[in-house]
């Protein structure tokens, strides 16, 4: 039994410079990525939603990103200008102060025990005609989860 050989291999020659390949989701391939103006790269980045108490996922934003401008800009030498938003309120937020506040008024109401089991079994059969009408296949999830609990 002989041995099989493995051709010869040299590496690429370059140009010195490190070239930076990101993934493209509209070709769905890695490609070289090339700024449009020169040496300078725009970024915009949309940063966390801050509507309850902060947590260790809203640094996660922050740290990820200058990690990342930091490779960009050290390693690639790319001049990046940088830009992240905070959103301060959206339709979650309200949703959710419309919920707490509807709650603490039920709640207040005092009502018996046979008129919130009635008013329970409502919002079960509202949630369950929900699931059955989702179509996107996260927001099933999502309420069939609510559901459960």
């Amino acid at each position: 039994m002989s041995k099989r050989s493995q051709p010869s291999w040299n590496p690429p020659q370059g140009n010195g410079k490190p070239v930076l390949k990101l993934y493209n989701s509209l070709t769905r391939q890695k490609e070289v990525f090339v700024p449009t103006s020169g040496n300078r790269v725009t970024w915009y980045s949309c940063g966390p939603t801050v509507y309850d108490a902060s947590h260790m996922g809203h640094a996660r934003s922050y740290i990820t990103f200058d990690i990342l401008r930091r490779v960009l800009t050290d390693y690639f030498g790319y001049n990046i200008f940088y830009v992240m938003n905070i959103t301060d309120i959206d339709d979650k937020i309200i949703k959710r102060a419309r919920q707490n506040y509807l709650y603490e008024k039920y709640i207040k109401e005092n009502h018996n025990l046979e008129k919130v089991i009635d008013d329970s079994k409502q919002v079960l059969e509202n949630l369950s005609s929900k699931v059955k009408k989702a179509a996107d296949p996260d927001k099933k999830h999502m309420y069939e989860k609510l559901l459960t609990r």
